[in-house]
Order: structure tokens, then C-alpha cells, then sequence
């Protein structure tokens, strides 16, 4: 019994290392954070402060230097920053 519920942990850990959320990033002096609900950051304002991204995808900005992607909604606001994998 204690080997399947070492085993299940085990599994759990590995899924939510897939998909990693980061809380934030800093592009020089800015520190881009999405957890700050008063004050979502846009694209607009994330481009001025990190400059272009290594590429984009719809509403997505890939920044492979910092290992993540910004997601933003339909109107423009950062809703995630994941953890993304060197390819």
C-alpha cells in the first residue's frame, strides 16, 4: 500500500512539473508579475519594458532568453507567464 501512494506522489510531482507557472520576470529594472490583479500589465506595456520577443503566436509572447510565455486575454492583458523548455 505505501509503495502505490509513494508511486501516485511521485506522478503528481512529475504532471505539475509539465506545466510550470511562473509568478513572474524581470526585464531589466521591471519585474512583470500576473498575480497583481489592480494592476494587469498589457502587451503594450510588456514589449516596452522587455522589448520584442524571441517570437509570438496569437496572444502569445515566447521570451526563450527568460524561458517563458506571457498569455494575454482577448483585450490585451497578461493573464499567465509559464515556464517553457529550450528547444
Amino acid at each position: 500500500m505505501n509503495i502505490s501512494k509513494a508511486m501516485l506522489v511521485t506522478v503528481f510531482t512529475f504532471l505539475l512539473a509539465a506545466n510550470v507557472e511562473a509568478d513572474s520576470i524581470r526585464c531589466d529594472e521591471y519585474v512583470i508579475d500576473d498575480g497583481d490583479l489592480n494592476n494587469i500589465p498589457t502587451m503594450e506595456e510588456v514589449l516596452e519594458k522587455c522589448g520584442q520577443p524571441s517570437s509570438r503566436e496569437g496572444d502569445s509572447l515566447y521570451y526563450k532568453e527568460k524561458g517563458v510565455r506571457l498569455d494575454f486575454d482577448l483585450e490585451g492583458r497578461l493573464v499567465s507567464i509559464n515556464q517553457i523548455e529550450d528547444e
